[in-house]
């Protein structure tokens, strides 16, 4: 058996080039991520279409859930803080519904923000994604 060369993982397979995330982040044999690189934000985006009844991936050819949205960021959710197989600095916007990288863009306001010398009202908690961030003036304690 041959070892994978994605750095991501750890998979042996007899044939690596069959191996799903080489062929499909990695040139197998040159060592260097290609063009086809898939980041977490897309995979993790690439399952929740998946459970909401989006397009599936090419190739693929299985049973699809038609869950609703929120369900499927639900099942998205118990994999990252449950299970940890999937990456918990992926988020779903508040304002939008879109997943975003924590990682590198957004912010999640809570009650240690406040507005006009208050607690922030209940209803801008949460994460919410660079575009939508609310504009209310609010600032951390």
């Amino acid at each position: 058996m041959s070892k994978c060369n994605m750095k991501s993982c750890d998979c042996y397979k007899e044939n690596t080039t069959a191996c799903w995330f080489c062929t499909r982040c990695e040139q197998y044999g040159q060592g260097e991520l290609s063009d086809k690189y898939v980041s977490e934000l897309d995979r993790v985006i690439e399952i929740y279409e998946y459970l909401a009844g989006g397009d599936m991936p090419g190739g693929v050819t299985c049973w699809q859930p038609k869950m609703s949205r929120k369900h499927a960021f639900d099942v998205i959710w118990f994999l990252q803080e449950v299970t940890h197989c999937l990456p918990d600095h992926i988020e779903k916007c508040k304002g939008c519904d879109n997943l975003f990288d924590t990682d590198c863009e957004g912010c999640f306001l809570d009650d240690q923000y406040e507005l006009r010398g208050k607690t922030l009202p209940k209803k801008y908690w949460g994460h919410w994604c660079v575009n939508c961030i609310p504009r209310v003036g609010w600032s951390l304690r």
